[in-house]
């Protein structure tokens, strides 16, 4: 596998990785003895009022995204990657957790029609999730429709802007599109995003060089 290669793959075992370690939906309380008043839901409660300080999942993954394009070392850039990887997969339903394990078996099988229609399942469910969109493109992708994932990865990127893996694996398919300027400028956005990318000042110069070969 070439260095180039690593964006897609890697989009495309965070199915099985990072799917998983999101936070499970917290328990419902049990219900109040006959004759005790119950507590009010949590649903009817004001967050504002009683939790000041209570901060959304996007708020939070915004958060993440900020502290990881400004992290000082490879190892906190890791730790935050992955914090904003669980939080982006924290709102995913049970129904789509299990189309993406069915997904993630058929691309173990080189099946790519049946692991795409399953995240095409997934998205119908959960539109407003672009995760799902990076998660198809990576196996539209490996696929070898470079087209259809750039279009995922698009959709992506519009909601999720902070994505670093988007805009890597948008680097590595207009590279395949034989797209360099495209390319690079993807590439630089990754690499704003995430500095500490493992090996990304080596793939930054491989871009570079085919962008600037073109122009000769």
């Amino acid at each position: 596998m070439t260095t180039g290669r690593r964006w897609l793959m890697a989009g495309a075992v965070l199915l099985c990785t990072s799917v998983f370690s999101a936070s499970a939906a917290p328990v419902p309380a049990a219900p109040a003895p006959t004759g005790q008043t119950a507590s009010p839901s949590p649903a009817k409660i004001d967050s504002s009022k009683t939790h000041p300080h209570h901060k959304t999942v996007q708020e939070r993954l915004a958060e993440a995204e900020k502290a990881l394009a400004l992290a000082g070392n490879d190892k906190d850039a890791r730790k935050l990657a992955d914090q904003a990887e669980t939080l982006r997969n924290r709102s995913l339903t049970g129904a789509v957790r299990m189309l993406l394990t069915d997904s993630q078996e058929a691309l173990g099988k080189h099946d790519f029609q049946t692991a795409e229609d399953d995240l095409t399942s997934a998205i119908a469910i959960q539109p407003d999730q672009p995760v799902l969109r990076r998660y198809r493109a990576a196996i539209r992708a490996a696929a070898g429709d470079n087209n259809g994932a750039i279009s995922d990865l698009g959709v992506a990127i519009q909601a999720d802007p902070g994505d670093a893996t988007a805009w890597g694996m948008l680097a590595e398919a207009e590279r395949d599109r034989h797209e360099p300027d495209a390319a690079l400028k993807a590439y630089k956005q990754m690499m704003q995003l995430d500095p500490h990318t493992p090996d990304a000042d080596k793939q930054l110069k491989i871009l570079q060089k085919e962008k600037d070969g073109q122009e000769d």
